[in-house]
């Protein structure tokens, strides 16, 4: 006859078991019901685009426009970690980030795609005294920061980053996947021009 004590570590495995496929699936309708949008990461020296088993994202892109965004942090010496925000993301075309708000409903005001998260910007400057012009970023902290790979898939997307010039540079983004909880979450990368759909939980 099987002791208590191992029919109860059985019964506590069985359910933590059940309980991580529960999130895995959660976690998988979550994604394939968002808004998908596409955002900027910063530039990637190929050498360094895979760090062990995951890729490191950097959410950063160009600013669009001549000013920062209503509600972006524009402070470069901020003193401790960003206040949390309700980004919006324009509906339509290449998903810029277009503003962020305290609450909620204000975002929703902006657009109908918001996510709760962290966003700083950096201005352009004109050209002084013979120096030029540079132009203006913006950053986001969405709580997506890597993503795992497999063997194959890491080395596609090595194959590709390096296939990029170095001069024309390597366009990278992340795809995104914006739930009605307004979390973001990963679905893959884009890597000069190509999509590479990777599943993460």
């Amino acid at each position: 006859m099987m002791p208590r004590a191992a029919i109860r570590i059985g019964v506590v495995a069985a359910l933590a078991v059940l309980a991580l496929i529960g999130m895995v699936v959660w976690e998988s309708v979550m994604r394939a019901g968002g808004t998908e949008v596409v955002f900027p990461m910063a530039g990637v020296d190929p050498r360094s685009l895979l760090s062990g088993d995951f890729v490191a994202i950097s959410l950063q892109g160009p600013l669009a426009g001549p000013t920062c965004p209503p509600g972006f942090d524009t402070s470069e010496t901020y003193n401790g970690p960003l206040p949390q925000r309700w980004i919006a993301f324009s509906p339509a075309g290449a998903h810029a980030a277009i503003g962020a708000t305290v609450d909620r409903a204000a975002a929703m005001r902006l657009s109908p795609i918001v996510a709760r998260g962290t966003a700083s910007c950096v201005a352009p400057s004109p050209a002084v005294d013979g120096a030029p012009a540079t132009p203006g970023s913006i950053t986001l902290d969405l709580g997506v920061n890597r993503f795992y790979a497999s063997q194959d898939e890491a080395r596609a997307i090595t194959g590709m980053a390096t296939a990029c010039q170095p001069m024309a540079g390597c366009p990278t983004a992340a795809i995104l996947s914006i739930g009605h909880d307004g979390r973001a979450r990963l679905k893959g990368l884009v890597v000069n021009g190509k999509r590479i759909e990777i599943a993460v939980f």
